[in-house]
């Protein structure tokens, strides 16, 4: 007879096998299978939810937490659930937020994700910007605002983007989204966003971090067209500038200071990452209870 192992008791949901990636996982609804949305979770999308109001200057936001903590999967099920593609979620899940007993209407924000690199923010941020919008054009000449970003995009390599021209070209999106009914506005995820402070601090005569600060000074403003930003970061932003001057760091400061904490966390996003396969409805409520 067969010793009883460890593997027979406990099995890894196949979602935890591999960390999440926001543009390889917003479409395989595999990607959120098993996904447990705890009270502190809906707290947070809850926050974020009331800057979908019309009259809101809140709608700049970080969310900081371990490797590891859930906060990739969360911005999925955000991505999701204020965008227009609610169907590639578990049934479970399409229904997390109640909208209107928040005050706010049903968004269909079109998402922008972006996963940091060592590189310019501003490059990152119009090529993901480009693809999503071309992504929701149908047959003939693409609109005016996609050949502007491309041809931002072609002097890169030798000229950075300004930033003035970044904010104009993120506001012209989300005005052509709302007006080509193409979404209710835009939604903008930076996951690992320290990848890109990183890069800022190095490079500073390259990108400017406070391309941020302006991006969510235009959010705060965007009023009926909304720009929704949300970056998602290991540690707070002083961590990046830890070398930098004095005088410096504290303008780091004023930077995060634009971006509301909607989270700080170790383990609440996303709890259960094994499952007891022979213990049935028991285990199940266990795990959703557990503190």
């Amino acid at each position: 007879m067969r010793a009883e192992q460890i593997s027979d008791l406990f099995r890894v949901q196949e979602r935890f096998l591999r960390s999440a990636h926001l543009e390889r996982d917003f479409a395989d609804p595999r990607a959120l299978k098993g996904y447990i949305l705890t009270p502190q979770a809906t707290m947070y999308l809850e926050q974020l939810a009331g800057g979908l109001d019309d009259n809101s200057g809140q709608r700049a936001w970080r969310i900081t937490g371990d490797y590891g903590s859930g906060k990739s999967s969360f911005a999925l099920l955000l991505a999701h659930l204020f965008g227009a593609q609610r169907v590639h979620l578990p049934e479970h899940l399409r229904q997390a937020l109640d909208f209107k007993s928040l005050g706010v209407q049903r968004p269909q924000l079109l998402p922008v994700l972006i996963t940091g690199a060592h590189e310019p923010i501003a490059v990152a941020l119009l090529r993901s910007l480009h693809r999503d919008l071309l992504a929701t054009c149908g047959r003939g000449r693409p609109p005016a605002i996609i050949d502007q970003i491309q041809a931002q995009l072609a002097r890169a390599p030798r000229t950075p983007i300004p930033d003035g021209t970044v904010v104009k070209l993120l506001t012209d999106a989300a005005a052509h989204v709302v007006a080509a009914q193409k979404g209710s506005g835009l939604l903008i995820i930076l996951d690992e966003l320290g990848k890109f402070l990183e890069y800022g601090a190095l490079h500073p005569e390259v990108q400017d971090v406070f391309l941020l600060q302006s991006i969510a000074e235009a959010a705060a403003r965007s009023g009926r067209n909304p720009l929704f930003i949300v970056g998602l970061l290991h540690q707070g932003f002083n961590a990046y500038a830890e070398h930098l001057s004095q005088s410096a760091q504290k303008e780091w400061e004023k930077v995060a200071g634009r971006f509301r904490p909607a989270a700080r966390t170790n383990c609440d996003l996303d709890r259960r990452c094994v499952e007891y396969p022979d213990r049935g409805a028991a285990a199940e409520r266990f795990y959703r209870d557990a503190p």
